[in-house]
């Protein structure tokens, strides 16, 4: 049975659901002070921590990947290497909250002086700029607000942006990110370059009732592209993680972000039929040790294939068709996005799913990884309007070096040119020259 649109999303254990089994608690794998993965980072902030891992290879190699320079020209993210954004179509008010979002940009930008105005006001919406996210705790693309660099008025009227332009259940889920990373910075004695406000916020377009703006919000598992457009509204790429998976002690204990997501994705798998079960999984294998071809992984994204830098990414249909789900599998895939997408507010996210649901005959479920309760997996589901990802990953900072279910990354692509609203921007072009001929 399909999730309810509803406000409340669970952001805790949900007591109904089965929890899957941890494949090692994260307490087992917090590095001494003197380990080489946090050696030192007491004594950095954000910009002198990257700097230091210049020096360390795989640190160096991943900054070199993710400095602007190495932003391609943007083509879109598709199956085939041809977008089509004519299959996606907008509403004419699809309920986006786009007054409130605009109100609360008001107070912030009358809130700031002129140098941080200046830094905050990135350039129109279609600057490459608008792209120039990234999820490591590297701070390779600074600009904008640096939440973490600003006053605590900054910083609540940003928060101020995010509560206005999300759901409230959303908002939830970004700020539990944002505390995660803080409870990660308190694990591992590193709080200047991990905190719940080592973000930055940046202004595309101006800000507007009725004509394209959006802004960005990045950092360590937080990416956000959020794009207006009146009425309606893009949120995505998007990227959301944690390391390790919950808090377990202080006020926030027993955060947990991605529980739907993880035990939904699960609980499919392991219920779908034999037959099916080995057409949904494509490698039995997490890791190349494990028989994952190399061209399978890489040690920025491990199996993602939608992270940071992956606007034009070429990514053809595999695994399951859902087509071939019974009809409750089918209503627990659409879940799962729904769950992918909390972050939409009510009127936008039904929009979202209608199209989704509109695309079931070419929609596929993919698996890697085995699928008993304590087995570390991914899984994606893919169509010409939806490209989620889900990832247990090795640690970065826990000692991990294989993938355990205390570290989690997800990745929501929007294909077909849907990312960063371009879509939504091009139709937006058509109908405002439609009507200036009338």
């Amino acid at each position: 049975m399909a999730v309810p649109l509803k406000s409340g999303f669970e952001l805790q254990d949900d007591p109904a659901t089965p929890a899957t089994d941890a494949t090692v608690s994260f307490r087992e794998l917090i590095p001494p002070p003197d380990h080489p993965r946090i050696a030192g980072i007491a004594n950095h902030d954000a910009h002198s921590w990257c700097a230091s891992r210049r020096s360390v290879s795989a640190p160096a190699w991943l900054i070199e990947r993710l400095e602007l320079s190495n932003l391609e020209p943007y083509v879109g993210f598709s199956a085939d290497g041809k977008p089509d954004p004519s299959v996606i179509t907008y509403g004419a008010d699809e309920g986006a909250p786009v007054r409130e979002a605009l109100a609360e940009v008001e107070s912030l930008l009358a809130a700031l002086s002129d140098k941080e105005r200046s830094a905050v006001l990135c350039g129109s919406v279609d600057d490459d700029q608008f792209r120039a996210w990234s999820n490591p705790e590297l701070y390779v693309n600074p600009g904008g607000i640096r939440l973490d660099e600003t006053t605590p008025a900054v910083q609540d009227l940003v928060h101020g942006v995010l509560r206005a332009s999300l759901s409230p259940e959303g908002y939830a889920k970004a700020n539990g990110c944002m505390l995660t990373n803080h409870f990660l910075g308190e694990l591992v004695n590193g709080p200047r370059v991990l905190n719940r406000h080592s973000y930055n916020f940046r202004l595309f377009g101006q800000p507007s009732a009725s004509e394209p703006w959006g802004y960005t919000f990045f950092g360590h598992h937080l990416c956000l592209a959020v794009l207006f457009c009146g009425p309606r509204m893009v949120v995505g790429p998007t990227f959301m993680g944690a390391e390790p998976d919950r808090i377990d002690v202080g006020p926030h204990a027993g955060l947990r972000l991605f529980a739907r997501e993880e035990i939904g994705g699960l609980n499919l798998m392991r219920g779908l039929s034999p037959e099916n079960q080995r057409r949904a999984q494509t490698h039995e294998g997490m890791t190349c040790a494990e028989g994952l071809p190399p061209d399978r992984w890489n040690p920025f994204d491990e199996r993602h294939l939608g992270g940071a830098r992956q606007d034009n990414r070429v990514v053809p249909y595999e695994g399951l068709p859902v087509s071939a789900m019974t009809p409750d599998q089918r209503e627990e895939v659409y879940a799962i996005v729904q769950a992918f997408n909390v972050y939409l507010p009510p009127g936008p996210l039904e929009a979202k799913m209608r199209r989704v649901r509109a695309f079931e005959d070419q929609t596929y479920f993919a698996w890697i990884g085995k699928y008993g309760l304590g087995d570390p997996y991914y899984f994606r589901i893919h169509s010409p309007v939806v490209f989620v990802e889900f990832d247990f990953h090795c640690g970065i900072f826990l000692t991990n070096t294989s993938p355990a279910k205390c570290h989690i990354h997800t990745v929501n692509r929007l294909p077909n040119g849907e990312d960063y609203g371009k879509a939504l921007i091009a139709q937006w072009r058509r109908e405002t020259k439609a009507r200036e001929l009338l």
